[in-house]
């Protein structure tokens, strides 16, 4: 190999992996090396047949319990608006990263893998005859603006390409450019996100079955939100979620 070649390789490839700054090799792909996407530990039963927050084993096997506490707290008279929510893997995990360097750091290059794990896990959670869209999670126009792109646009093109389920890109927006979520307690994420949304035109989406995608489940705020907009405004039939990751074991988390 000659030193153009080898220069080259060095320009495409960085010198380390992202997640655990191990050597990569131009095998490894982009910016994640092969061992951490193979130690990537996935969200598997239990967990709550509702929001898909993860349960104690011991806990769900003795009381059979098969929703989180925040969910039966919910069931006594708030409503969820998403039939079920279902996330692949968890944030502290190399999709998390993964999803950083798409999101915040212009990688677009990361969009092909997460795609493919969301192609690939699907089956697991949904049937794919029970959606007539595929609604990316809007981003708000300034951010989209200064970002580029919606990452889950460009995800979603992906999935929609490969399971055979249309993209629905227009009928949903986000008309608030909200805060950060992150750092906010559990009560000031849902403060914070409320009528973020918008379904300008109801008539594409009435009465139709969607799976809505976003990259982070972490309060549910920003789903639960969209979920809401969808139901009430757009007059689909249902919405699920499916997410690439769950963020567990924060302060403002309990399942929603």
């Amino acid at each position: 190999m000659n030193a153009l070649l080898k220069s080259l390789i060095t320009v495409i490839y960085p010198s380390q992996c992202r997640h655990c700054d191990e050597s990569l090799t131009p095998s490894d792909g982009h910016y994640i090396c092969k061992s951490c996407w193979q130690q990537v530990e996935f969200i598997e039963k239990p967990y709550c047949e509702v929001c898909g927050f993860p349960l104690n084993p011991g806990a769900a096997l003795t009381d059979k319990v098969s929703s989180c506490d925040r969910c039966r707290e919910r069931e006594k008279g708030i409503k969820t608006w998403f039939r079920k929510a279902r996330s692949i893997a968890y944030y502290d995990s190399a999709v998390g990263e993964a999803i950083r360097l798409l999101k915040y750091s212009g990688k677009t290059v990361m969009a092909k893998p997460l795609a493919n794990l969301m192609i690939e896990a699907m089956p697991a959670f949904f049937g794919m005859e029970d959606y007539d869209y595929i609604i990316p999670m809007p981003s708000h126009k300034k951010s989209k603006r200064k970002r580029g792109y919606n990452q889950m646009e460009l995800i979603g093109q992906r999935v929609s390409r490969a399971i055979g389920i249309p993209i629905e890109m227009r009928s949903f927006i986000k008309t608030r450019n909200t805060r950060q979520l992150a750092g906010l307690s559990y009560e000031e994420r849902f403060e914070e996100i409320r009528n973020a949304f918008d379904v300008p035109d109801p008539s594409e989406l009435a009465g139709k079955k969607v799976l809505l995608i976003d990259d982070v489940f972490t309060s549910g705020a920003t789903v639960a939100e969209s979920a809401k907009t969808l139901a009430r405004k757009g007059k689909i039939k249902y919405v699920d979620v499916f997410t690439l990751v769950r963020r567990v074991g924060v302060k403002e988390h309990d399942g929603m």
